[in-house]
């Protein structure tokens, strides 16, 4: 049974918080509201905790106003819009100062539109946060309509894929100013290059591999007996890219192989757990 104040670790598309439920039954019986503290969001959003605290402001009930608020406190934002903050005595002893997760949303939206002082550090914490937090939602959306559904393990097999692209995306960055440096002067060259690790990872190109993913039961008996999920496989080209921008080698065939070779042997034990499993 849940019951207010109880603590829930959550990972969520790579990222750790610890929820507190504000009301066990807040969106209808046994479907709980939940918060998230100052302290938690702080590391997520690049808030400071101080800047956050100081914007805590105490409201009174007051009975002549149309628009009364209820009384308590509010993390008042530049833009003057009051946010709501649940103090909960959760089960570790400790009361938490909580706003609703889809409240923290809403603010981050917010104070990103009208920052006040903020420095540049903390409004692009925001909009990071903004971005990474919609991804699943829309997902969500997009399989809701499709499947009329939208299970536990959609969301696993999602949330994998986008923490593993976004996890890419640095190495990437790397190894395509490898290819720059060193590739010459041929405009197909990243292409050419893209496919040389597909080749050297999966048995096939990119555009290949891809049309694997989005059809994973289809083809040939050699794709079905060794196929890899998509969620591992960007794992797989992230890892190899970022080793041959790290090598520096100056032949890009010899660091390319060299980089292949290392990536099959760290993921030859997910892949084997993994088809275990399957």
């Amino acid at each position: 049974m849940l019951e207010t104040g109880q603590l829930l670790p959550l990972s969520f598309l790579g990222r750790e918080f610890t929820v507190v439920v504000i009301d066990p039954n807040g969106l209808g019986p046994g479907k709980p509201t939940v918060g998230i503290g100052l302290r938690g969001m702080s590391r997520h959003t690049n808030m400071p905790v101080s800047t956050l605290v100081r914007r805590v402001i105490e409201v009174a009930a007051d009975e002549e106003a149309e628009d009364t608020l209820e009384a308590g406190k509010y993390l008042k934002l530049p833009s003057g819009k009051l946010f709501k903050i649940t103090p909960v005595e959760a089960n570790d002893g400790n009361t938490y100062q909580v706003i609703e997760a889809a409240d923290w949303v809403e603010l981050s939206k917010e104070w990103a539109k009208k920052p006040g002082r903020l420095g540049t550090e903390t409004k692009n914490g925001l909009i990071d946060f903004l971005g990474w937090f919609a991804a699943e939602g829309f997902y969500a959306a997009a399989y809701t309509v499709l499947k009329r559904t939208y299970t536990y393990e959609d969301s696993q097999r999602i949330q994998q894929w986008l923490v593993s692209r976004e996890a890419g995306k640095p190495a990437r960055k790397d190894w395509a100013w490898a290819i720059s440096e060193q590739g010459g002067n041929n405009p197909f060259k990243y292409g050419k290059w893209t496919n040389y690790v597909y080749k050297g990872l999966f048995g096939m190109d990119a555009a290949e591999m891809k049309k694997a993913w989005e059809a994973p039961m289809s083809g040939s008996k050699h794709i079905a007996r060794n196929y890899i999920p998509e969620s591992i496989g960007l794992e797989m080209v992230g890892f190899c890219e970022k080793m041959v921008a790290v090598m520096e080698f100056e032949d890009l065939e010899r660091a390319h192989d060299e980089a292949i070779r290392l990536t099959q042997i760290k993921f030859q034990q997910k892949l084997d757990a993994n088809r275990l499993r399957g």
